[in-house]
């Protein structure tokens, strides 16, 4: 199974780790715009919210997302967490993850597969997930394997997996919403996330 890198992945990212128990990460392609491996989606009081990462922009028109870097110039790591704070402190689980989430926004990180790739270890270990992840050592071209996920995985492709309803923060206010970041499931299901993942029909 080969997916890309992403940024606090959705919840079908997440389940496809689990339930297949190994996978190898992107390293050689180039880089994708408008996708998860900068973005992540919660929710929020006024419904879905796209939190996006500004990148370095690169010297050529096209980057291999392994030398893709991280932009600094404004204060979006601190942005991004207070719009996770704002989202989430009222959540049941919010506050037993808080402490390990956090240093991820006060942090700074160069490449952007190193961020995406400490969140992502950071993640299997909060859900206790054992997975066998490599990263690929070259560059595999789209449909030339099966179980190839890194750009069907994206906020521009309807997601084919069914998500069993869980309840979220903003319930009274929205029907439920599937596939947002795995912060959403981890932050309103807690210990049962894994077992929710299991259920994910992908």
């Amino acid at each position: 199974m080969i997916l890309s890198t992403a940024y606090f992945p959705p919840v079908q990212y997440v389940a496809l780790l689990y339930q297949k128990g190994s996978a190898q990460i992107e390293l050689w392609e180039h880089y994708v715009k408008q996708s998860y491996r900068n973005r992540m989606t919660i929710l929020s009081a006024n419904g879905k919210l796209d939190l996006i990462m500004p990148l370095e922009k690169a010297q050529g028109s096209k980057t291999l997302i392994k030398d893709v870097k991280i932009a600094y110039h404004d204060r979006w790591n601190a942005e991004h967490w207070n719009a996770i704070n704002s989202a989430y402190n009222s959540s049941p689980f919010f506050e037993y993850y808080k402490e390990d989430l956090e240093r991820f926004f006060s942090k700074k990180y160069t490449f952007l597969i190193d961020y995406n790739q400490e969140i992502l270890q950071c993640i299997l270990q909060l859900l206790h997930i054992q997975c066998d992840i490599q990263f690929t050592q070259d560059f595999a071209k789209p449909n030339d394997t099966d179980d190839d996920f890194r750009y069907t995985i994206s906020p521009k492709v309807a997601s084919s997996a069914e998500f069993p309803p869980y309840t979220q923060v903003f319930e009274d206010k929205f029907a439920f919403i599937p596939n947002l970041s795995i912060l959403d499931l981890l932050c309103n299901e807690g210990p049962e996330s894994k077992e929710y993942l299991n259920k994910v029909v992908l």
